[in-house]
């Protein structure tokens, strides 16, 4: 049953606007909506071509006014810049959010009462998500790093990276104390192909590194800056085959990861694993010349029920 959740936003209060890109999100896509419903002005539905039921559940509620357009994927960075450049965005500020995420009241209430006194030059909200693994919250080690995803309406753009993108503004930034919470909660299976293509993505990322260095490594600088400078530290470590180790234990012994139980051993040892395998993609090219390989999922058709749009993409 579609649950619609009325306005908690009055009318003076900053405008929101949601967008959510999907590919294969059916079971994910409806709580993802309902749990902005009444609070954002607008929700966006990007698809790439889903082969599932995505669209179709997406679709159930257009009548409460989400939109829902297709677009070809080419990478993460491109389907972020062709979302904010053609959609037809009209609030004052623009959140990020995945299929796989939920956005808690208090969240909601931290971010109407941060712009109700916002500063005219703050152009963006840093905030981290609160991992859901195996259904159940992790307190400590799972929470994932600041990320800068909620802007000032037509302020930002994407940096080209193909995974792990960064939106980059021009202006303030206030980091956010609430968290939003991130379901991850698909299968091992599933996590495992996603996060196998997903360590090629950033194996090339950092082979081509050169073109996205549009945001500078600093340590003491932003938190995108200062993930720019850890990523590059590690990747520049002669010996960081034992950094996979070593991030083991930053989530499992210094982020407290060991209080979650065998679930906080688990996503530390998923994310170690992950970064490994990155770096043996990046031998394996400087070896051998090979550029990593994608295995990307099979794509479907054009849904029928959607209107093409201006750009012949389609649309609700």
């Amino acid at each position: 049953m579609i649950r619609y959740h009325p306005p908690i936003m009055a009318t003076h209060q900053a405008s929101i606007a949601v967008i959510i890109l999907t590919f294969n999100e059916e079971d994910h896509v409806g709580p993802a909506i309902e749990s902005v419903q009444g609070w954002a002005r607008e929700i966006f539905v990007v698809d790439s071509f889903s082969t599932d039921e995505t669209v179709n559940a997406a679709l159930e509620y257009a009548d409460h006014g989400v939109r829902v357009v297709q677009h070809a994927f080419e990478n993460y960075s491109s389907q972020w810049n062709w979302a904010l450049t053609n959609l037809p965005i009209s609030a004052d500020w623009t959140l990020k959010l995945d299929a796989d995420e939920r956005v808690p009241d208090d969240f909601k209430a931290e971010v109407l009462d941060v712009l109700q006194d916002a500063d005219p030059e703050l152009a963006g909200f840093y905030f981290q998500r609160r991992m859901i693994f195996m259904n159940k919250a992790l307190r400590f080690g799972g929470n994932v790093s600041y990320d800068l995803r909620m802007w000032k309406t037509g302020s930002a753009q994407f940096d080209g990276r193909q995974i792990n993108e960064h939106a980059m503004v021009d202006g303030a930034t206030h980091s956010l104390k609430c968290l939003v919470d991130h379901h991850d909660t698909k299968s091992i299976t599933e996590w495992w192909e996603k996060h196998n293509r997903y360590s090629s993505l950033e194996a090339l990322s950092m082979i081509d590194e050169a073109q996205f260095d549009v945001i500078k490594p600093r340590f003491l600088g932003s938190p995108d800056e200062r993930m720019k400078w850890l990523r590059r530290m590690y990747w520049g470590h002669p010996f960081r085959f034992l950094s996979a180790l070593g991030l083991f234990l930053y989530h499992y012994v210094l982020k407290l990861g060991f209080l979650d139980g065998t679930r906080g051993f688990q996503v530390a040892f998923l994310r170690a694993t992950y970064f490994y395998l990155t770096d043996l993609k990046l031998i394996e090219y400087r070896r051998t010349g090979k550029r990593p390989t994608i295995h990307w999922p099979t794509r479907g058709r054009p849904h029928p029920t959607l209107a093409k749009s201006l750009d012949g993409e389609t649309d609700s």
